[in-house]
């Protein structure tokens, strides 16, 4: 059993329909590997971003949905990073995307 953390930078592109705006996220995840592979509920992860800065430049964008778009691009970004590097083993199918 090992633990591990990562600090990776992604990228979300928001596109405000006249503009699209590169956000960058700042994430902070870590994980438990066991044998070679990522134990399925060990992984934890922390974002950020500069939400005040984007709320008062874009008021038209709801910042809701906006989060929920920038999770989504955290965990897929995340869990391709843990398949470029090996450790998302699965036997069957997997949905990784909640």
């Amino acid at each position: 059993m090992v633990w591990l953390v990562e600090k990776k930078i992604f990228y979300h592109s928001l596109d405000i329909g006249f503009e699209r705006v590169k956000i960058p996220l700042r994430v902070k995840f870590e994980f438990e590997v066991r044998q070679g592979s990522l134990v399925s509920d060990s992984l934890s992860y922390e974002t950020l971003f500069n939400k005040q800065v984007l709320a008062k430049r874009y008021p038209q964008a709801r910042m809701a949905s906006v989060e929920k778009d920038l999770e989504k691009t955290v965990r897929r970004n995340i869990f391709g990073y843990l398949n470029d590097c090996g450790y998302l083993r699965v036997d069957g199918p997997a949905d990784f995307s909640e």
